[in-house]
């Protein structure tokens, strides 16, 4: 190999690690919201017991509504409450509960069958139960205080499609992040055997402490 050769490729060495380290830099500050959003949240709810951090608290409000008439269908009573409320019809989710077999009074009894109508959201989210051939339906809705929105937030409860595309972003950027960080740091912070030992502790302290935990 040729001087001339060995100058070129230390070149295109050099371009793609600082093209790179722009990457990992700009998209690291394009996630620094989520970033500061799950790492707060997560602090509160693994120390909220040990630190005494006042917990996320919920209001609950129930009541119970006459219908014009009993709805057919499931769909059918998801589209009266969504007119009703205003709600749109992509916020909501239903489902129905099959009849389970219970013990009464000594004797071998079915309950009934349950439609379930659930409006996600992050701060109010609310439930509707119905009992097919009814009159009236169950509304319960809940009023999360900010510390329990954000909680929710963090977990994904309230379903929304751009709410999960952004956090799969999110889970993505921080893959490329430990990638590339990974790479940049092998190349110009130190030598490949350092790099594999510190990961290499951090896995097994990984592992440690799951493996405590399970």
């Amino acid at each position: 190999m040729t001087p001339s050769t060995d100058l070129r490729s230390d070149a295109r060495r050099v371009a793609f690690l600082r093209i790179l380290r722009r990457f990992h830099a700009w998209v690291g500050l394009t996630g620094a919201t989520f970033g500061l959003l799950f790492g707060v949240t997560g602090f509160l709810m693994s120390h909220r017991a040990v630190m005494k951090i006042e917990a996320g608290q919920v209001e609950e409000h129930k009541v119970q509504i006459e219908l014009d008439q009993p709805p057919p269908t499931i769909e059918a009573l998801a589209h009266a409450l969504s007119a009703k409320f205003g709600v749109p019809l992509s916020r909501m989710r239903w489902r129905v509960q099959a009849p389970k077999a219970a013990r009464f009074g000594g004797q071998q009894v079915t309950a009934a069958p349950q439609w379930m109508v659930m409006v996600s959201g992050h701060a109010h989210f609310a439930r509707a139960t119905y009992l097919p051939g009814n009159r009236t339906v169950d509304l319960e809705r809940s009023d999360a205080n900010l510390i329990e929105a954000l909680e929710r937030m963090h977990k994904a409860e309230a379903g929304q499609a751009g709410l999960i595309l952004l956090t799969d972003c999110f889970a993505g950027a921080l893959v490329f992040m430990t990638l590339s960080g990974t790479l940049l740091w092998t190349r110009l912070a130190g030598p490949r055997l350092l790099a594999l030992g510190l990961a290499s502790a951090g896995l097994l302290a990984l592992i440690l402490v799951a493996s405590r935990a399970w």
